[in-house]
Order: C-alpha cells, then structure tokens, then sequence
C-alpha cells in the first residue's frame, strides 16, 4: 500500500485485519519507497494498493512507472484515493490500473470497498 495519510493507512489496515487476518499489508509512505522495494526484488506483492495524491513522485506517475517495469508489470494496481474526477480516473485505468475506488466518507463504506477489493479476481 502506498498511502502518504497515516490515519488512512491505519483504517485500512485495521479493516483488512478484521476481514482477513492472514493477508500481509506492506506501507510505503511515498511512490518512491515503493518502487525502491519493487526495484529490491524481494517477496513481490500480488496487488499493490495506490492512493494517487502522493508527495513529491504522484499516484500517476508513479502507476506509469510500474506498468513500463517488466518485472513488475504485471502486479495488479488497484487506487483508492480521494479524487474520483473522471478525467482522473480515465488516466489511470488508461495507464494500466485494474481498478479505481474513491476512498468513502464512512466507516461502512470502507468496509465495503475492501471487501470487495478482496473478492475481486485478479487473474
């Protein structure tokens, strides 16, 4: 997951855990973090999670990057950020994104929308 809102991070986390306790979450802070782990080759993800209004390198680029990798181009990258401008999301799922969630407003929401990123096949 690479989420540069800690509170986000730690509702997010808290929810996977209640839904499916045995799913590893990974946080980066920033895209760059990321694609350094990416670049690391070690234990690679099989979704990578991506909010799109990130510090210094943005969700875009930083989605851009992962698509033109070889290594890597193949993880699925699911968005969940708070732009859902139509033009927003068209970039992305234009750039390779698999899907593109609006983070929701409540807690409910956010149940739900993991619940269904988890019952989404990737394959």
């Amino acid at each position: 997951m690479a989420e540069d809102d800690p509170d986000d991070h730690h509702i997010f986390s808290d929810f996977l855990q209640q839904i499916d306790s045995t799913i590893k979450l990974t946080w980066f802070q920033t895209c760059e973090s990321l694609l350094d782990y990416l670049k690391s080759g070690s234990e690679l993800p099989d979704l990578i999670l991506l909010d799109m209004n990130m510090p210094k390198m943005d969700g875009h680029t930083c989605l851009v990057t992962i698509k033109k990798e070889i290594n890597y181009f193949h993880i699925p990258v699911m968005i969940l950020s708070t732009t859902n401008q139509p033009t927003t999301v068209n970039r992305a799922l234009e750039a390779g994104a698999f899907r593109y969630y609006q983070k929701p407003h409540s807690l409910e929401e956010y149940r739900r929308i993991i619940k269904e990123m988890l019952e989404t096949p990737i394959n």
